[in-house]
């Protein structure tokens, strides 16, 4: 397992002490976990920062430091949960790591970076192992539309119905979404039809692109991610059941998340050998700190609503049968 202690006296000897430590480690993807730190020299500091490799320190952190962190460590069992996340796909885990740690405001550059990242990552050896992995499913002969929209004094209703699938993401629900949110200009209430508003994409069309250079092109292209970005102000989302990955990532961009109190929320991408690729690594950061996002990453695990909550992922929890209602309630406010 590629884990490595590294004495976090090495950040008051200078850069040249860090890197000298972690050498041979270079090249290869490596969670590096600092013991307590003590005097910090801001150089070695951001000598860690310019690594490739995933950093973790214990909180509390100072806050030099938290900006060379990827992670900040609650516990030992968060750190085991970490690992044994990190050990199913390091590549990717050190790829989300770098994308988080350089991130900034601008959320369509931060789409692009996510996209081209995400595609690297579909042609290489720890997607590849999921997919040979995995049996393959015969596609779906279900032709009902993925989108239903209707109008309510002003509001328009956008509801995601494949409720056999947990609202799996597909293609064909991509572009109806798309074709939906781009004909609003009012406000809108997003919803999902049956147990789940969402369960992430539709992993029997995982990796069928033939061309994963092209398929960046035609994610930006088609971006729901950068839709709910730009019209967020007048988007209410309403989440209850399973929300995983696109199920949270694009709701976090709109304006306000109510979110039922059973929902359950969580990234499973790294799992797949993969990053999230619906805008997961800039709608969650804005909300939560790429600490919390690349945490809920690689423990691959749900949080509940109320600790959702907590961490400003949702704005709001609600009963199961008042989500809707509430809703409609905040978008006639907008």
């Amino acid at each position: 397992m590629p884990v490595v202690e590294l004495d976090a006296r090495l950040l008051a000897a200078g850069p040249s002490a860090v890197r000298a430590a972690l050498a041979d480690r270079l090249g290869n993807p490596a969670l590096v976990v600092l013991d307590d730190p003590g005097p910090l020299d801001p150089a070695a500091v951001l000598a860690l920062r310019e690594l490739p490799v995933v950093v973790a320190g214990r909180g509390p952190v100072d806050p030099l430091l938290a900006s060379a962190l990827d992670l900040v460590l609650e516990d030992a069992g968060h750190l085991e949960r970490v690992a044994a996340g990190f050990a199913r796909a390091p590549v990717a885990g050190v790829a989300a790591a770098l994308l988080l740690r350089t991130g900034g405001d601008d959320w369509w550059a931060g789409l692009v970076r996510e996209s081209a990242t995400y595609s690297m990552l579909q042609g290489g050896a720890e997607f590849r192992r999921w997919r040979e992995g995995r049996a393959g499913s015969p596609p779906s002969p279900d032709l009902e539309p993925r989108v239903r929209v209707t109008a309510h004094d002003g509001v328009t209703e956008v509801t995601l119905s494949r409720p056999r699938r947990h609202n799996a993401l597909d293609l064909r629900m991509r572009d109806e979404l798309y074709a939906a949110l781009e004909a609003t200009s009012g406000p809108v209430v997003l919803l999902g039809d049956g147990p789940s508003f969402c369960s992430g994409g539709d992993l029997d069309e995982f990796g069928t692109f033939p061309d994963p250079a092209v398929a960046h092109l035609v994610r930006l292209t088609r971006s729901v991610a950068a839709l709910i970005a730009t019209a967020r102000h007048r988007i209410v989302v309403g989440l209850h059941g399973v929300c995983l990955g696109a199920g949270i990532e694009l709701p976090a961009f709109a304006r306000h998340v109510v979110a039922a109190d059973d929902a359950a929320l969580g990234l499973p991408e790294l799992g797949l050998g993969l990053i999230p690729g619906a805008g997961g690594t800039v709608s969650l950061p804005a909300r939560i700190g790429r600490h919390r996002c690349l945490s809920l990453l690689l423990t691959d695990g749900t949080i509940p609503g109320p600790v959702a909550l907590e961490w400003g992922l949702v704005d709001e929890v609600v009963a199961r049968d008042q989500v809707r209602a509430r809703c409609f309630e905040i978008a006639a406010t907008l």
